[in-house]
């Protein structure tokens, strides 16, 4: 955005914003690590609490977002603007930034894998492996990665760009948005800490959860290019390699670096894609992909307020383990993912963000889907991988997807780019992630300032420690809880952000309120340092 060099000067940390979260991770940290046989019963326990008696808040929650979306499309206030200011960016590029901003290395993992565990355990009581799980495995990733997620980042954007480009104020924590419908005087007190306190560990929530299923996906894929046995010490070496090169592109000013990094990870990841496409049955991933579509759509309502209450009298059955699930990682992000969304889009209408934010982003995933989904139920139909539900019960999914992958031609030079693919997101990954947690943590820093290395760093090595956690703990269910527990509370605060939005533009009279406003654009952040989802 801005070409201004950052400058390096003394900053203030926010003590309650920064030791308060670490302190409380670390904590849980050292308790379950060292209660690990317990951990997992209390990993059980709250995962099935807070899913089990909430996911009809989360469903309604998140189709709600949806609706404030589609009316901020074709409601008064459609054709308003973020802002008297041309667009920042060419439409393309603007586009651009949006499509590929939810492309991370573990959408790899999951488009090839998750069609499969709906095949092995479908929803709505279908047989397992039926013709009608087939169905549910094409088009439940479609709706899960699709509209209703990503209107979390919409409706949150939305509140965020008119904060910035229309009222001119500078936002980066979620109680400056609080204080639309709070007042300034309550957030800037005690339950503004709290607030922003909640937001870091959001983050770090969903952040855990993908660290957590990307490393085990290093490791299986070094053991496959290298044949070094997968241990313990292999992950932990892993996470510290991540450190380490974080550490210098923050002591190293490697911000051109970081740059170069994430557009050679991009290349790759659409290379695969092109390379899984050209070489897998093309004409069985295009048609299912179409029909999987309009299943989709066709049961989309259904999808959006299913909570088996019937069938499954314990409320952990699919909807729990899978929708629930994603909300809550959406929900995560979504704060940080809203700020992004807005920071790119000044002197965009509120009708091109919301259909840009819904489609662009969805679109983006469902290629990976349609390619590597479907490969994985053409090569399983076909007889090619007749252990891979063994492999996925016993040995977890990334061994599973790295054995789907290797029944691709030229497999050794495939893996290899899987793994320079899965090493450079999370680099890119963290190094974003410990860039916003370090922006929160800090006191008065504006665009032009740089955050603390120290602090950065200290960030990555609590991501490692809980990553490794999690781990330890076993299982897919110890990574999902991150995001669940850490999501609950941000749902309430997002809430009040979209209440309080609404309040102030009926308040101020959108459309007459910026004909008055000031031109003058509030301070930015860079691109580069800039929050992007990566899952």
């Amino acid at each position: 955005m801005s070409n201004t060099p950052k400058t390096v000067e003394k900053l203030e940390t926010d003590k309650i914003l920064y030791f308060a979260p670490i302190i409380l991770i670390i904590g849980v940290c050292i308790y379950l690590g060292l209660n690990l046989e317990r951990a997992s019963e209390l990993i059980n326990i709250s995962f099935a609490f807070v899913t089990g008696n909430f996911s009809w808040f989360y469903q309604i929650f998140t189709f709600g977002c949806l609706l404030v979306c589609l009316y901020m499309i074709v409601g008064k206030y459609g054709s308003l603007r973020f802002g008297n200011e041309k667009p920042e960016f060419s439409t393309f590029s603007w586009l651009s930034m949006i499509f590929t901003a939810a492309l991370g290395g573990s959408v790899v993992l999951w488009a090839t894998i998750e069609p499969f565990y709906y095949l092995m355990g479908p929803p709505f009581g279908a047989e397992p492996f039926s013709y009608e799980a087939y169905q549910w495995a094409t088009s439940y990733p479609l709706f899960h990665w699709g509209f209703t997620g990503n209107s979390m980042y919409c409706a949150l954007g939305v509140a965020f760009g008119y904060m910035f480009w229309v009222r001119k104020k500078d936002v980066n924590r979620a109680s400056s948005a609080c204080a639309m419908l709070l007042g300034e005087k309550i957030t800037r007190g005690w339950v503004g800490k709290v607030i922003d306190v909640l937001l870091i560990l959001s983050i770090v929530g969903g952040i855990a959860t993908t660290l957590g299923l990307a490393t085990p996906l290093a490791s299986e894929l070094i053991v496959s290019v290298f044949g070094i046995p997968r241990t313990m010490t292999m992950d932990i070496s892993l996470i510290l390699f991540w450190i380490i090169a974080i550490s210098l592109c923050v002591y190293s000013g490697l911000h051109k670096g970081i740059k170069l990094i994430s557009n050679f990870r991009m290349w790759l990841i659409f290379a695969v894609l092109a390379y899984v496409f050209i070489v897998g049955p093309k004409v069985f991933m295009l048609n299912n992909f179409c029909e999987g579509l309009g299943n989709m759509m066709n049961d989309f309502f259904k999808m959006s307020f299913y909570t088996e209450p019937f069938a499954n009298k314990d409320f952990n059955g699919f909807p729990q383990w899978w929708t629930i699930f994603y909300w809550a990682w959406w929900a995560s992000y979504a704060s940080q993912m809203g700020i992004y969304f807005a920071r790119i889009s000044k002197g965009r209408t509120v009708r091109e963000f919301c259909i840009a934010i819904l489609t662009a982003t969805g679109l983006g995933v469902w290629i990976f889907f349609a390619v590597f989904g479907n490969y994985t139920l053409h090569t399983f139909m076909n007889d090619r991988l007749p252990q891979l539900t063994d492999t996925l019960n016993n040995l977890g999914n990334a061994s599973a997807v790295v054995q789907v992958w290797s029944t691709l031609p030229l497999t050794n030079v495939f893996l290899f780019a899987m793994l320079l693919m899965t090493l450079v997101a999370t680099i890119t990954l963290l190094n974003g992630t410990a860039y916003t947690l370090a922006i929160l943590s800090t006191k008065k820093m504006t665009g032009e300032q740089e955050p603390p290395g120290w602090n950065r760093i200290s960030w990555v090595l609590v991501l490692g420690i809980l990553a490794l956690v999690l781990m330890a703990i076993g299982g897919l269910k110890a990574v999902q809880t991150s995001s669940v527990l850490v999501s609950f509370p941000m749902l309430f605060i997002f809430i009040i952000i979209i209440i309080g939005f609404f309040k102030v533009i009926r308040e101020d009279d959108w459309g007459h309120f910026q004909r008055d406003a000031a031109k003058t654009a509030p301070i930015t952040i860079e691109a580069d340092g800039s929050p992007a989802k990566s899952v």
